[in-house]
């Protein structure tokens, strides 16, 4: 009896060991071999299928996610290719393969601390095809803005920039600009400034901010925004430090920063939630939702999409009242008189070569006039020109 439970537990241990594995190995090959055809075929919609099928089977290899991740490449799913890339790089960091699509699917997610990250791995030779450089200037531009209020009390108002970024490294970031505000203003009501009827403001701003990348998928921000305000016999240092951070997944990104400022002798905070999504995998399509709260809650819905070529269109709009809004990770300060009560707004981006990227927006806004209950409109257009390295 006991001979007989020996021989039957002999012949389960060595179907489990033997019959069962060869069964696996008989599907992987299976799967490598059709996954094989498709991919020389080109069929990379039928792939992405198949393959799906294969790892929800729990099936999944390394060639097979290379694959299809360049299948969904092919197809322009950026996003889907990142995430089996990732994949193949983790299990086998020593796949060059799967790192150089690491790199090139965050490059053209327009994720380029995340596509630098990856680049700094890259061979030299590599390094050199893609003019991967660990220090440069990556960014110049230069932007103007017009701004029309609707009333004679409010005159027309000017904003001037000139930015500029320095990769520091392949994990460092240092932007800096240099801004310009003037506006004639008449504001009766201001009794403390001397001819309050013609207040001459003449505002000069700088801005710095790091962006550090420790891993792909993580930043840390911060940064500082010093404003110069002259309103006739005042004169105002305003200041503002901040610092966030960034978490990047193949097509969501969560970004969350805090300001502290000194703005007219006031005391300020205000904190940014966004998330930043690419439905299709590339950037033919995305939204970015930020939540701003500063004095009060304020909300801002970013649409954009890609229309030509080279060419893209965006949308937004705000809700809130303010009269005080840090925006761009720091690069706007705006702080106003009149009390902002909506605004919506259009840009088109385009590229006039392979290095200089022109953009156009239009804004309208509602405002409540200082200590009124006056509505007025402020249209403004703007256009910026950046070169890219």
């Amino acid at each position: 009896m006991r001979t007989k439970k020996l021989i039957v537990t002999f012949i389960l241990y060595s179907f489990f060991i033997n019959i069962i594995p060869a069964q696996i190995n008989n599907k992987q090959i299976i799967a490598d071999e059709h996954s094989l055809e498709l991919y020389n075929e080109g069929s990379w919609t039928a792939l992405l299928k198949y393959g799906k099928e294969i790892i929800d089977m729990g099936e999944g290899f390394s060639l097979l996610k290379m694959r299809i991740g360049y299948a969904a490449f092919m197809l322009k799913n950026y996003s889907k290719s990142l995430k089996f890339y990732k994949e193949v790089y983790k299990e086998e960091p020593q796949n060059l393969d799967a790192l150089y699509y690491c790199y090139l699917n965050n490059l053209y997610l327009n994720n380029t601390s995340a596509a630098r990250f990856y680049g700094s791995k890259l061979a030299p030779k590599t390094k050199k095809e893609e003019k991967l450089k660990s220090i440069k200037i990556s960014e110049i531009g230069l932007e103007y803005s017009f701004k029309h209020p609707s009333i004679s009390e409010r005159g027309n108002a000017q904003y001037a920039l000139l930015s500029l970024i320095t990769q520091l490294g392949y994990k460092l970031e240092f932007q800096q600009g240099v801004a310009s505000f003037n506006q004639i203003i008449n504001e009766p009501k201001f009794l403390f400034v001397n001819e309050n009827t013609r207040i001459d403001i003449n505002q000069k701003e700088y801005f710095a901010k790091l962006n550090f990348t420790p891993l792909a998928n993580f930043n840390i921000i911060g940064g500082f925004h010093y404003v110069y305000t002259p309103f006739n016999n005042f004169e105002y240092n305003n200041t503002t430090v901040f610092g966030g951070l960034k978490y990047t997944m193949p097509n969501i990104h969560f970004q969350a920063i805090y300001h502290f400022a000194n703005i007219t002798e006031k005391k300020y905070n205000q904190y940014d939630f966004s998330i930043t999504t690419n439905p299709l995998g590339n950037t033919n399509l995305y939204t970015i939702s930020k939540g701003m709260v500063g004095d009060n809650a304020i909300f801002t819905q970013v649409i954009g999409g890609k229309i030509f070529k080279k060419t893209w269109i965006e949308s937004n709009v705000t809700l809130g009242n303010y009269d005080i809004i840090i925006e761009n990770d720091g690069l706007y300060l705006v702080n106003d008189i009149d009390t902002k009560k909506f605004k919506v707004g259009a840009s088109i981006y385009t590229f006039l070569s392979n290095n200089l990227l022109m953009s156009l927006n239009y804004n309208f806004e509602q405002r409540e006039k200082y200590q009124s209950n006056n509505i007025f409109n402020q249209q403004s257009a703007t256009i910026n020109l950046t070169w890219k390295n």
